[in-house]
């Protein structure tokens, strides 16, 4: 029996200055517009992922289910090239 996967509404975290970003491992798009229902399993792969913005580290996604708190943004502090390897990240147009 396959247990059923709770349910999950993300979408890109509107303080990322970028216009879409899609999950490289399922082909989900997400926009800062909609949110998008995916599983848990994905979210818990996907939430941690963080993008170098002017000197902050900035979550990619977020979902409707947190609380809002600071790891949205974070004092990039470390000199670490980070690569968000689970996104490509869309150029704004």
């Amino acid at each position: 029996m396959s247990k059923k996967n709770k349910k999950v509404e993300v979408k890109m975290n509107p303080l990322l200055n970028k216009s879409k970003v899609r999950d490289t491992v399922s082909g989900i798009v997400f926009s800062s517009e909609e949110w998008v229902e995916i599983d848990s399993d994905i979210w818990k792969r996907l939430k941690e992922n963080r993008y170098n913005q002017g000197g902050e580290r900035i979550s990619v996604l977020i979902s409707n289910e947190e609380e809002p708190d600071d790891k949205l943004t974070e004092e990039d502090n470390e000199s670490v090239d980070e690569v968000v390897e689970d996104f490509f990240i869309a150029e704004e147009e």
